[in-house]
C-alpha cells in the first residue's frame, strides 16, 4: 500500500525539478500537484527541515538543494559499476558455468545489482533488486574484508547476526575470524549459510578511491560449488581485479588494487593481490 504522505513529497519533489532556476512559490507547486496550498506548505517544510529543498530569502519561493544530487549520483554509481562489470560477469559465467552475481552495499545489507544465469536446471533463487544481509553471504564478506578495520568494526556494532540457516555465523567473534580468513585467502565464501543447499564464493571490487564498490559472486546448489571453492575463487578475482582496473583503482606491480601508496605498506594483499584492508 502506498504511503499518502510519501507519495505527495514525491509529487512536489518532482514539480521542483521541472521548474527553472528560480523555483516556485506554493500556489505553484499545489497547481502543477493538484494539492491544496496548506498540504504543499506543510510538504515543503518538511523537505527544507531534511535537507533537499531551499527557500529564497527575498522571493520566498522553493527550489531543489544539492543533496538531491547524491541520491542522483548514487544510482550514476551502480550503473556505471554495472557497465563495466557486465563483460567481465559474462566471461567468469562462461568460465565457471555457474550463475554470477554483482553487489553492492546498502547498510547491513547487500544489494543485487546484476545477475547472470547458468545453464544448469538447478540453481539458485535470486533477482535483481533483491536484498540479503551482509553477514550470511560471501558477497557481504568480502565487501566487509575489504573495508578499513574501523568501519568494519563500526558495522559490528549494528550487526544482530540473525541466522538465516543453522550454518550462519551468529557472534562477532566467530565473524572477526571468518573476516580474516577471506583476507588471507583472497575471497569469501557462504557455504550453506544464507540458504540452507546454497553455496557461494565472492571477491570484492576496489573502486578508485582504494576502497570496496561492491563485490561479484559465484553462486549455486552446495553440491556444485562446494568442491571448486578455490577455482571458483580464483576466476572471480581476477574478473574483480579486471574491473577494478577499469574503474580507475591504482595497480601496484603485484596487482593489488589501492588507490594511496602510501597505505600498501601496512596493508597485506591476499594471495589474489587485491589489498587485505578489506
Amino acid at each position: 500500500m502506498t504511503t499518502r504522505t510519501l507519495s505527495r513529497g514525491l509529487d512536489v519533489l518532482e514539480a521542483l525539478a521541472a521548474a527553472d532556476e528560480f523555483g516556485l512559490g506554493p500556489s505553484a507547486v499545489a497547481e502543477m500537484v493538484s494539492f491544496d496550498k496548506a498540504t504543499v506548505t506543510r510538504l515543503l517544510r518538511t523537505l527544507v527541515e531534511a535537507g533537499y529543498v531551499a527557500q529564497d530569502e527575498i522571493s520566498r519561493r522553493y527550489r531543489l538543494t544539492g543533496k538531491i544530487l547524491r541520491l542522483a549520483h548514487g544510482v550514476t554509481a551502480q550503473l556505471d559499476l554495472q557497465r563495466v562489470s557486465r563483460p567481465h560477469l559474462k566471461r567468469l559465467r562462461e568460465d565457471v558455468g555457474e550463475t554470477v552475481h554483482l553487489g553492492v552495499r546498502e547498510g547491513l545489507e547487500v544489494f543485487y545489482v546484476d545477475k547472470l544465469v547458468s545453464d544448469n536446471s538447478i540453481q539458485l533463487v535470486s533477482e535483481v533488486g533483491q536484498t540479503m544481509p551482509i553477514h550470511t553471504t560471501s558477497l557481504g564478506k568480502a565487501i566487509l574484508a575489504a573495508l578499513p578495520e574501523a568501519d568494519r568494526e563500526a558495522l559490528y556494532r549494528q550487526m544482530d547476526f540473525a541466522p538465516r540457516t543453522a550454518r550462519t555465523i551468529r557472534s562477532v567473534e566467530q565473524f572477526r575470524e571468518e573476516i580474516a580468513r577471506t583476507q588471507a585467502q583472497g575471497y569469501a565464501i557462504d557455504d550453506r549459510e544464507n540458504e540452507d543447499f546454497g553455496a557461494c564464493v565472492a571477491v570484492a571490487i576496489i573502486g578508485a578511491d582504494g576502497r570496496p564498490v561492491g563485490a561479484i559472486s559465484v553462486s549455486g546448489p552446495d553440491f556444485r560449488i562446494r568442491d571448486h571453492f578455490d577455482r571458483f575463487g580464483r576466476r572471480a578475482r581476477e574478473a574483480a581485479l579486471a574491473i577494478a582496473r577499469e574503474l580507475g583503482a591504482e595497480m601496484d606491480p603485484a596487482g593489488s588494487a589501492d588507490a594511496d601508496p602510501a597505505t600498501r605498506a601496512s596493508r597485506p594483499t591476499t594471495a589474489g593481490g587485491i589489498a587485505a584492508g578489506r
